[in-house]
C-alpha cells in the first residue's frame, strides 16, 4: 500500500466504523468513564487552586498576574488531551489487540489495517475531547467561585485546536504500542516520553528560560505550544499563532513520519507478513 492511500484511508468508511464501534462499547459503561476527568480537575483545581495557590500567590502571564488557579485551569485542559491521547493508544489499543484479539475480529471484515490504525488514533482523539469537554464544564462552573478567572469563550474557542493536537499524541502512542514487545515495558514510554513531555509542557508551571538546552527541549514539545495557546485564549482571548503554527507542525511531522513505519510494524506483528 503507497503512502497516498495510506493516508487516505483515514476517510474511508471502515475507518469510521473502526472507532464508532470503541464509541459503543465506551457508551455501556459511560457512567463508569465519566467520573475520573470530572473528579480530577475539582481535585487538582482544589488542591492546586486552594492549597498550593495559596502559598504561590499570582503568577505572571501576558503582561499581568493571575491567580495561580486560573494559570493552571488551561494547563488541566491541555494536559488531559495529551494524557488521554496518548494512554488510550498505547494502553487501550495494546489491549484490544494483543489481550482481547478485536483487531483481529476486525480485519476479518472489509476492514483493513491502515483503517485499524487510523480508527484508534480517531478514537483517541475523539475521547480525549470528551473528557476535555467534561474538563471544561467544571472550569466553567469554577469560574463563578472567587477561584478562577478565565474567558469562557476563550475555553470554548481552544477545544478546536486541542483536538488537532491529539491526533498528533495519539499517533505517538500508537507507535510505541507497535514496538513494545509487552504491556510491561509500557513504563518505558511513560516516564521517558510522556513525563518529560509533561514536565516541560508549562502545564502546571512556568519553566524558567535561560537554559538553551532546556529551551529547544520546551520548543520542541507539542504540549508546551498547546497549552500556551489554551492559556492565551483563556486569559487574554488572544490567538496564538507561533504556538498554534509552530505545534500544529510538530503535530503534523509526527502523523506523518510516525504512522507508516507503524503500520509496517503492526503488519508484520498481527498479519506475520511484511506487507508493500
Amino acid at each position: 500500500m503507497n503512502k497516498l492511500r495510506f493516508y487516505g484511508a483515514i476517510l474511508d468508511w471502515q475507518s469510521r466504523a473502526v472507532w464508532g464501534r470503541h464509541m459503543k462499547v465506551y457508551r455501556r459503561n459511560w457512567y463508569t468513564a465519566f467520573l475520573p476527568p470530572a473528579a480530577e480537575p475539582v481535585l487538582l483545581l482544589l488542591a492546586f487552586g486552594l492549597g498550593l495557590g495559596a502559598h504561590v500567590g499570582g503568577i505572571s502571564f501576558g503582561g499581568r498576574e493571575v491567580k495561580y488557579a486560573s494559570y493552571i485551569a488551561p494547563g488541566i485542559i491541555a494536559y488531559t488531551i495529551f494524557l488521554t491521547a496518548f494512554f488510550q493508544t498505547l494502553y487501550g489499543a495494546f489491549i484490544r489487540m494483543h489481550y482481547q484479539r478485536t483487531w483481529e475480529g476486525q480485519l476479518t471484515t472489509q476492514v483493513e489495517l491502515p483503517h485499524v490504525i487510523w480508527g484508534e488514533i480517531i478514537w483517541a482523539t475523539v475521547l480525549a475531547a470528551v473528557y476535555a469537554s467534561i474538563v471544561a464544564v467544571v472550569i466553567i462552573l469554577f469560574n463563578f467561585t472567587p477561584l478562577i478567572d478565565i474567558s469562557v469563550w476563550g475555553l470554548i474557542a481552544s477545544l478546536p485546536f486541542c483536538f488537532l493536537f491529539g491526533v498528533g499524541f495519539a499517533a505517538a502512542g500508537l507507535a510505541f504500542t507497535a514496538w513494545m514487545p509487552s504491556i510491561d515495558h509500557m513504563n518505558l514510554p511513560v516516564f521517558l516520553i510522556g513525563m518529560p513531555m509533561a514536565f516541560t509542557s508549562n502545564t502546571y508551571f512556568p519553566i524558567p528560560q535561560g537554559n538553551p538546552w532546556l529551551d529547544l527541549l520546551v520548543q520542541l514539545n507539542p504540549v508546551f505550544h498547546m497549552s500556551e495557546l489554551t492559556r492565551g485564549l483563556m486569559l487574554n482571548g488572544e490567538l496564538g499563532w507561533s504556538h498554534l503554527i509552530i505545534g500544529l507542525s510538530e503535530v503534523l511531522i509526527i502523523v506523518l513520519l510516525a504512522t507508516p513505519p507503524t503500520c509496517r510494524k503492526l503488519r508484520r506483528r498481527v498479519l506475520g507478513d511484511s506487507g508493500s
